[in-house]
């Protein structure tokens, strides 16, 4: 596997240029279009609908008319080259229309049919050469097992299902797994006023993966946002890679990759193992290189609608303005939930609120409830808002506000109308309206907001408040990731001889040597050499098993600890071979590690397992022998540098224990950091020779850290 992180290169499966250019075609033929069959009724309508001018041709082999038009009963009667065919007939005339599309020159094919790749061996070898062929004649198919795809502003509909069109144009552009997913998505997109700038299934990515799609988003000038539903990610480098670009581009990426619940089928054998699996790792790719990622398809919808809308927003400061106090309650614990800060007022702002006509009885807060005085005096909410925009306090605002369902409506907000407006498009920071509630968004609104250039109104605080968490998570990331040192690389390692049967002294001593801190170590093989290692070090000592095949030490009576004389040593000693021998009899056993008996300090895990797909996963966590119980790690792609290794440790939940929790020493966190960061370039360094390293524990007490213990797992020839 090559390097993940770092410097990506710039991966490629397909050019972006020949992928447009399926999308954007002039002229399509519908193969198989068919007046009684629904698949080709909803293609002809769709086309129509979202408004294509170009040339429409049908084939049909019978030659029957066709939605209204005359049909050709094969390919080649066709008078001209389409740019593109949507092919909607079953498996078996596949090859024959790819090699008579390949004939008439036709270079792109959508290919609406199931049971290919998706349905067994039979179904695989014939897409298989359904893509040789296509590869062979330079033709690029979309699908095959998907519906198509809309192009908003090149006004190309090529989607075989009912649904809502035309779709509402804007700057959200879709890449899709699923087909089926778009019946759905792309109508509840528009009900929630976020316009389309293209929606694009793949089925099965025979030959485009939904990460093309992202990688020709990227560039696409109508795309401010890219949303993308994936069930799988099966070319890591070049998911990254898109990341890395859009993130240059200024353009963010919102993920709703399904199946959280999934376990990883590989197991490990060292602590580290527990901690990692296929999701967690796909979490932390995410986070690392600033992607979105959300939970279910509204908050897809909701979080794009907003980043569409507001681009980049700085600061996590938010300040609320509502009618209402049960509102304020709601969103007081929404915001908490989501991480924002809800600071109070400046003193200024609460004078200038009752100078303003805010009456003297009201209580300035944030979230502020302007009480029912608005029934008294419409604009103190407008005034309200503007002495919260003006306030130094907040980086943005919200203002419990949508868009008018109807023309009553709108014509009831007249009297604050035009200054309203004025504040959501013009003040000096970011103003998001939210509706309370869930509210569709009806075709009146949408024209409406349309004509007075308004920006996306969230449907409710529930979904608006995440949502704007995760675009100021997103401002921020994009300036952590653009000022952070490059990682320089890591020094190339041999694997030393004999190195597979390694225990954890010849471990230690191999990460001591590479400038990690590890506690000195001897092996005894038989009590008196361990009583004298014990009188050479000085007491008190602990006494451990030392044996390549014993991972858990604990777990078969394998550890001695606070042994204070000559004689503890002996004891101790007896006591680990004889429950060595009994619960582990098959292990093979160099001796017992002598060490010194450090005094107590907070245990963290440092882990790094190698992922078949993502290459090495480094994981950092709380724990020592309860680091699966207690779940508290965090997970980064290497390579990865000391800032980033940082804002791993601050992000998990007990690193107030090592910032002086109750009167201990405070750890010098940098200094952590980089003593980690070394523990990842001696993996980095060693590259595929290495499938696991673990420390576990790795003792911090103030700013002495030093590893205890260490695992070192070699790939499998």
């Amino acid at each position: 596997m090559t390097t993940m992180t770092g410097e990506v290169a710039t991966l490629k499966t397909l050019d972006t240029a020949r992928l447009r250019e399926l999308l954007e075609p002039r002229s399509i033929v519908i193969i198989g279009a068919n007046t009684k069959s629904s698949w080709s009724q909803f293609t002809h309508s769709n086309l129509l609908a979202g408004g294509f001018q170009g040339e429409l041709h049908m084939v049909n082999r019978r030659g029957e008319e066709c939605h209204g038009q005359p049909s050709f009963t094969s390919i080649s009667e066709l008078p001209t080259v389409p740019e593109l065919a949507i092919v909607l007939t079953g498996t078996n005339s596949l090859e024959t229309i790819l090699e008579e599309a390949r004939l008439k020159g036709i270079r792109n094919l959508i290919v609406l049919a199931a049971g290919l790749g998706e349905a067994g061996p039979e179904g695989q070898a014939l897409q298989s050469r359904l893509v040789e062929r296509a590869r062979e004649a330079d033709q690029l198919i979309l699908g095959p097992n998907n519906l198509g795809f809309v192009n908003s502003h090149a006004k190309v509909a090529a989607f075989s299902h009912m649904t809502q069109m035309p779709m509402l144009p804007g700057g959200v552009g879709v890449a899709s797994q699923s087909g089926a997913l778009a019946i759905y998505l792309l109508p509840h997109m528009a009900s929630r006023g976020v316009g389309c700038s293209m929606a694009v299934t793949v089925g099965n990515e025979a030959m485009i993966t939904a990460i093309d799609v992202m990688d020709m988003l990227v560039d696409d000038p109508g795309t401010r946002v890219i949303a993308a539903y994936l069930e799988q990610i099966s070319n890591p480098e070049h998911f990254l890679s898109v990341a890395k670009r859009a993130r240059l581009a200024g353009k963010p990426i919102v993920v709703f990759k399904a199946g959280r619940g999934e376990v990883s089928a590989r197991v490990a054998a060292a602590h580290t193992g527990s901690l990692v699996g296929d999701d967690k790792i796909i979490d932390a790719a995410c986070k690392q290189f600033g992607v979105v990622r959300v939970d279910n398809i509204e908050d897809l919808v909701a979080t794009a609608g907003i980043m569409e809308s507001h681009g980049r927003i700085f600061g996590n400061r938010m300040g609320v303005v509502t009618g209402s106090g049960a509102m304020c309650a709601l969103i007081a614990e929404k915001a908490e939930a989501s991480g924002l800060e809800m600071p109070a007022p400046a003193q200024g702002t609460v004078q200038a609120l009752h100078d303003a006509g805010l009456p003297s009885f009201s209580t300035v807060n944030n979230p502020m409830d302007t009480t029912g005085y608005i029934s008294v005096d419409p604009t103190i909410i407008t005034k309200a808002n503007q002495c919260f925009i003006d306030d130094d306090n907040f980086d943005f605002i919200v203002i419990n506000s949508g868009w008018p369902m109807s023309k009553p409506m709108a014509d009831m907000g007249r009297r604050n109308q035009d200054e309203l407006h004025r504040q959501l498009t013009s003040s000096p920071k970011p103003v998001i309206g939210m509706s309370f509630l869930p509210t569709e968004v009806t075709e009146f609104g949408r024209n409406f907001a349309s004509e007075h250039g308004l920006p996306h109104a969230s449907d409710s605080f529930d979904r608006g408040i995440p949502a704007l968490a995760r675009s100021t998570w997103w401002s921020k990331r994009v300036d952590e990731l653009t000022t952070d040192p490059v990682v320089a690389p890591a020094e190339v390692i041999e694997k030393p001889a004999g190195a597979e049967g390694w225990s954890e002294i010849e471990a230690g001593a191999f990460l001591r040597k590479h400038g990690v801190p590890y506690i000195p170590a001897a092996i005894a093989t038989s009590a008196e050499a361990a009583v004298a290692a014990a009188g050479d070090m000085g007491y008190p000592v602990v006494l451990k098993v030392a044996s390549e095949d014993i991972a858990h030490k604990t777990e078969v009576g394998g550890v001695r600890l606070m042994l204070r004389d000559a004689e503890a040593v002996a004891d101790a000693y007896a006591f680990i071979m004889t429950s060595v021998a009994d619960l582990a009899p098959d292990a093979h056993i160099q001796g017992v590690a002598v060490s010194p008996m450090r005094p107590a300090g907070n245990e963290l895990l440092v882990g790094i397992v190698r992922d078949p797909q993502w290459g090495l996963v480094l994981a950092v966590g709380f724990g020592g022998v309860m680091v699966e119980i207690l779940q508290d790690s965090a997970l980064r792609l290497l390579p990865v540098g000391p800032d980033e290794i940082r804002r791993m440790l601050e992000s998990l939940k007990g690193i107030d224990l090592l910032k002086g929790f109750r009167g201990n020493a405070a750890t010098d966190m940098n200094k952590l950091a980089e003593i980690i960061f070394r523990v990842s370039q001696v993996a980095v360094g060693l590259g595929e020779q290495l499938d696991e390293l673990e420390i576990n524990p790795l003792r911090v007490a103030g700013d002495e850290i030093e590893a205890l213990d260490a695992l070192i797992r070699w790939k499998q020839p």
